[in-house]
This record gives C-alpha cells, sequence and structure tokens, in this order.
C-alpha cells in the first residue's frame, strides 16, 4: 500500500545528502516542509513548518541532539523524529539511546533511497523502527522507575491490541491483523492512552512490556507465556 503524503523536515548539515534525500521524498509525493543545518536553525523552522516527521542527524551541529530529540517528544509527542547517523554500525549501537530519547528510529546514511521511504511510510503508521530486543532491555528496570500503571482498567480487546503495539506494529498492521477497521484501530489505541494515562503509543508498549516481565500482566500476556 502506497504512503500517504507527509510533510517532513530534513535537519542535516550536509547540503548534498539533504538534497538527495529530498528529492527522493518529493518523487514519492512527501512534501519537505523544512530544511534545517542545526538545531538553531531546526528551531526556526519548527515555529511554521508544523511537521509529521523530522529526520534529523545525530551530530546535528548546535548541541546535544538526544536532549533535543527528548525535549521535542515531550512538546510534540505527535512528531516522528529519524534519527541518522554516518555509519550502520554506529546506528545499531545507538539504538538503545535514540529510543529513551523518544526518537522513533535510528538508521544509517548508507542505505538506499527505499529504505528511507520504506522508514517513513512505517512512520506515518505509528510504528516504531527499533529492534524487539531494544524495546525489551528499555522496559527493564531502570529504564522505566516509578510505579507501573495497572493493565487491568483494559478490556481483553484492548490488551490484544496493546501486545500488538509492544511489538511495534501501526494502526494499519493492527487493523489487518484483528480483521477491523483502521478508524476502530485508531479508537481502541486512544482508548488505551486514556486508560494507561500515558502520552504516545511507545509509553504504553514499554508499559506492557513491563508487566509482562514482572509477570504482571493479564489475560493474553499470560496465555502467551503458556503457550
Amino acid at each position: 500500500m502506497a504512503s500517504r503524503r507527509a510533510r517532513i523536515v530534513l535537519a542535516d548539515q550536509q547540503h548534498l545528502f539533504r538534497q538527495s534525500l529530498a528529492h527522493h521524498l518529493r518523487s514519492a509525493g512527501h512534501v519537505v516542509v523544512g530544511e534545517a543545518d542545526s538545531l538553531e536553525s531546526l528551531d526556526r523552522c519548527m515555529i511554521d513548518a508544523e511537521p509529521e516527521i523530522i529526520i534529523m542527524d545525530r551530530y546535528l551541529p548546535g548541541g546535544d541532539v538526544f536532549e533535543y530529540v527528548h525535549m521535542l517528544n515531550t512538546l510534540q509527542p505527535q512528531t516522528a523524529i529519524l534519527l541518522l547517523t554516518a555509519y550502520e554500525h554506529e546506528a545499531l549501537e545507538l539504538q538503545s539511546q535514540a529510543f529513551l530519547a523518544g526518537a522513533s528510529g535510528c538508521l544509517s546514511k548508507e542505505l538506499e533511497a527505499a529504505t528511507y521511504l520504506h522508514a517513513v511510510q512505517r512512520l506515518q503508521e505509528g510504528q516504531l523502527l527499533f529492534p524487539a530486543e531494544v524495546l525489551r532491555r528499555a522496559a527493564r528496570p531502570p529504564a522505566i522507575s516509578g510505579p507501573v500503571a495497572s493493565l487491568s482498567e483494559l478490556t481483553s480487546r484492548e490488551l490484544e491490541i496493546l501486545q500488538l503495539i509492544a511489538e511495534g506494529l501501526g494502526n494499519r498492521e493492527i487493523a489487518a491483523r484483528l480483521d477491523i477497521t483502521y478508524n476502530t484501530a485508531m479508537k481502541h489505541v486512544s482508548n488505551i492512552l486514556a486508560k494507561l494515562k500515558v502520552s504516545n503509543r511507545m509509553e504504553a508498549g514499554l508499559l506492557f512490556l513491563r508487566h509482562t516481565a514482572e509477570g504482571t500482566a493479564p489475560g493474553i500476556a499470560r496465555q502467551q507465556r503458556l503457550r
């Protein structure tokens, strides 16, 4: 399924890389609503751009990029952030740090254009681009501190959907997996976030993984462990 048009900001100090990626994104029907070469210029860009997705260099000059990502995730949790690094091995090493900062993924600049276009589509669907092991590690103490919200308020269907969220599935994939409509999947996800009192699906998925690791997840999670 072709992805719908996304509003994207590109933040990278390498002009040629930005130019090339912008060309591929526009060719795929997306809209590049802003470009930046530093955190300062990204700040200015964000005032009017209102992007759905930010693709930014992990080493963007002007400050600590991970702190900036955390700040953006707090202020604009609806905006997906994809971090880029120069090399594949570095992208792998930074997965956990990028995830905990609030990014939706971390890729290298060595990939083909089609990979970035596919990543954009997955981000539009609300997916996280991190391996399952990164999510599991982040769910273990001390990654999450303080009291853990209860899952007891969730219905069996909501608990089933929460497990799929924790596995990194987006709303469209959840709808297809459970044979429900996209709008129904979105409504369930919204209800889950409200009941768990979390601001985004990443936090909800972490709660599920934490409960599963502690053996306190009801219903479907308990059944999974008995299989």
